[in-house]
């Protein structure tokens, strides 16, 4: 009903010959905030990042509120200044530094996105879930629920460094796809409503983590991030708990196997040596 009106409006006005709508207000002369008008100048953490980031792998690291870069539609905290450098050293030295000692020193250049958006708080959705962290088409990695990151809390480097890798791995797969026979191990146990199983169910399915069962694709970055973050003995330990029914036991066993040689033929890296540089980083960083 409001669509005609509008329409005969305008139409009145036109034949009649009336001035439609016009605007009086003049442009604002200042720059708007995200259009030319939030500059700064230099202090010593953006020279850290220069240094650590940006001149040896050309990647930006995004600290200061930009909501383009970031989920609009949810709330979010911006990141503590304070927290940025103590938080962007782990991810230089657990999941760089391995990469570049197994991969080379060009691994990193090639593949890695070009920049981190940190984000202090997580996102919260309606069904209970978490979100923390992304990676958006190879390009970018949001970091979030950096308040909260302690370097020497072992379980929290875990988490952040699980999210890094949970999200390269993405990147990775997207670039050159893992074997499809993943996808026929145990499809009947994918779901939408994953958080409706816990990482002890889901271990008994042939899955490391409940948000495995969201979709193969995060099955398999969960695998990655798994193996890689918590380690083989971790791994071993879901494989062989006596709860876990023997078929899962062989599915568990089918997806390191085929996580090894996707990385070993797919990027000519050895993931078991992978693991083991990352083992002693996260030690050495936790120190």
């Amino acid at each position: 009903m409001i669509k005609p009106m509008y329409t005969y409006m305008l139409f009145a006005a036109l034949t009649l010959g009336l001035p439609g709508c016009k605007k009086e207000t003049a442009l604002p002369t200042t720059p708007i905030v995200g259009l030319g008008g939030d500059t700064w100048v230099k202090r010593p953490l953006d020279f850290w990042i220069d240094k650590n980031y940006v001149d040896p792998y050309n990647i930006e690291v995004k600290y200061k509120w930009d909501p383009y870069e970031l989920n609009y539609a949810k709330n979010l905290v911006p990141v503590l200044e304070s927290q940025v450098e103590p938080v962007m050293t782990a991810v230089r030295d657990i999941y760089i530094k391995p990469y570049e000692q197994v991969a080379g020193n060009s691994f990193i250049k090639k593949y890695s996105p070009k920049l981190f958006q940190l984000a202090g708080s997580a996102e919260y959705n309606d069904n209970g879930t978490v979100v923390l962290g992304q990676a958006e088409g190879g390009r970018k990695i949001v970091l979030m629920v950096i308040n909260q990151f302690d370097k020497a809390n072992v379980a929290e480097v875990q988490r952040m460094l699980h999210t890094i890798h949970h999200e390269f791995a993405h990147i990775l797969h997207q670039i050159h796809a893992y074997p499809v026979e993943w996808k026929g191990l145990n499809p009947d146990k994918i779901t939408a409503a994953w958080f409706n199983t816990t990482d002890a169910e889901a271990n008994t399915q042939g899955l490391v983590t409940a948000y495995a069962k969201a979709s193969p694709d995060e099955d398999f970055v969960e695998t990655v991030a798994v193996l890689l973050v918590n380690g083989q003995a971790y791994f071993d330990a879901i494989v062989n708990n006596p709860y876990v029914p023997q078929a899962s036991k062989k599915i568990l066993r089918q997806k390191e196997s085929i996580v090894v040689d996707f990385y070993q033929k797919e990027y000519n890296i050895d993931f078991r040596k992978l693991q083991e540089v990352t083992k002693q980083a996260i030690l050495n960083s936790t120190k």
